[in-house]
């Protein structure tokens, strides 16, 4: 193979579409059309004799010899970046880049808003999508490159990632004011009087009934939902109330009204984390996003 005649450009199309796994979305991280994506695509698969990225329902999948290809490009990209001072360009205020951001725990209700509210503020030509992953496919989420950025709640720690803390939580009750008069702080024996909704599948309540068992009590649960989504209009139709994290309460609380009254920490410290891929430190569009991230710690407390 004559390497003068490789267009070291290729390097760059290969990497936009190992971190998209997207045509459309990796032409707009390299500000190409996607008929010249494509066409470069087409000379990668001619240069390796390979296809490279296969199209599937998850996206454009690398093959076998695409992922033995990229940790190796991207090695080599970064240490020219290195060589010629670049860490990558991003202008947020001219950029039509799509972002992915997954959460968990319900992650999604407090930090997409303010993102999305950040985003129109200083790129207005940026996409954003705040993607609930559920906690068992987060790593899977992350393996597919479905995700630029992962925040989570719960112990997830990859070699591949960087893993940093943003803010600690606690649980609270919330309930709708027109039902039920909560003070600012209740005692355990206060809440389990009151019927309760629980969230289906939050195992955040799980460590909390456990909790709340080994100290003698228990709660009375009339109704379950499947998400955090659901607990207003739940709320405002009965005397009823439910434990949630507190980022929940706050983003609720602004949105609908509920009332809040916190409640005695009984399952110990709880953490919020973000997750970034150690592939993205020389981009410059996701570090950005991840700044963004990381000045949001006001939305996680009531």
């Amino acid at each position: 193979m004559n390497i003068s005649r490789i267009d070291l450009n290729l390097a760059q199309v290969f990497l936009a579409l190992w971190h998209e796994r997207s045509v459309s979305r990796a032409a707009e991280r390299l500000a190409l059309t996607q008929p010249a994506v494509s066409a470069s695509l087409r000379r990668l698969r001619a240069l390796c004799g390979d296809e490279l990225f296969v199209r599937t329902r998850y996206g454009m999948q690398p093959t076998s010899r695409a992922t033995t290809m990229a940790s190796i490009l991207e090695e080599c990209v970064d240490t020219l970046r290195g060589a010629l001072g670049q860490r990558g360009e991003f202008n947020p205020a001219f950029s039509s880049r799509s972002f992915v951001v997954g959460c968990d725990g319900g992650l999604d209700y407090a930090l997409g808003p303010h993102l999305m509210a950040k985003i129109r503020e200083v790129a207005p030509n940026v996409t954003l999508t705040a993607r609930a992953v559920p906690a068992d496919t987060m790593n899977l989420t992350l393996d597919r490159r479905e995700i630029d950025l992962a925040v989570t709640i719960y112990p997830l720690t990859r070699p591949d990632c960087v893993t940093l803390s943003l803010a600690s939580y606690r649980m609270v009750c919330v309930g709708d004011p027109e039902f039920v008069n909560l003070p600012e702080t209740l005692r355990l024996e206060e809440l389990c009087v009151w019927d309760q909704i629980l969230i289906e599948g939050a195992r955040q309540h799980s460590v909390f009934d456990h909790a709340l068992r080994n100290l003698g009590f228990s709660r009375t649960i009339r109704t379950v939902v499947p998400s955090f989504g659901h607990l207003p209009l739940f709320l405002r139709k009965a005397r009823t109330v439910a434990v949630v994290p507190e980022y929940i309460a706050h983003a609720f609380r602004e949105m609908t009204g509920l009332c809040v009254a916190g409640l005695p920490d009984i399952v110990g410290p709880r953490e919020i984390r973000l997750l970034s891929p150690v592939a993205n430190r020389n981009d410059a569009g996701l570090c950005w996003l991840q700044g963004l991230v990381l000045d949001a710690r006001h939305v996680w407390s009531v």
